[in-house]
């Protein structure tokens, strides 16, 4: 009798620790530019439209009206994406962000603060 006690007590802990660990959620087709959230602990967010403006690949595509689904405009959207994720993933480590994500693209059921690095990140790039 003890030991299905013990056992019992120890899949309740398993259980809650399991609830535990899933501490935001995640919108369904939600961009993650750093980290997972099932463990995070200091998420954050950007404005994913106002960090694209800010790129020099997408000031380009705009000025020189340059076709987005063009060879040439997918090269730059490309070269785009990669220096959004690299500011991302420096800003996100000197602030210690865990997590980053589209700005609306997750829900914190933890009650912690989800910080926005959008002003960061473009400053980076």
């Amino acid at each position: 009798m003890r030991l299905l006690r013990a056992l019992v007590g120890v899949s309740l802990l398993i259980g809650l620790a399991g609830s535990l660990a899933a501490q935001v959620t995640v919108k369904k087709g939600a961009v993650l530019y750093v980290g997972s959230a099932s463990n995070t602990s200091a998420p954050a967010t950007i404005n994913e439209t106002k960090v694209k403006e800010a790129t020099k690949e997408w000031q380009k595509i705009q000025s020189e009206g340059i076709d987005p689904d063009s060879a040439h405009g997918k090269q730059l959207i490309t070269q785009m994406n990669n220096s959004i994720r690299d500011a991302v993933k420096a800003v996100a480590s000197s602030e210690g962000r865990d997590l980053v994500t589209r700005s609306g693209d997750i829900t914190d059921r933890q009650g912690r603060d989800v910080v926005d690095l959008t002003s960061k990140v473009i400053d980076k790039l």
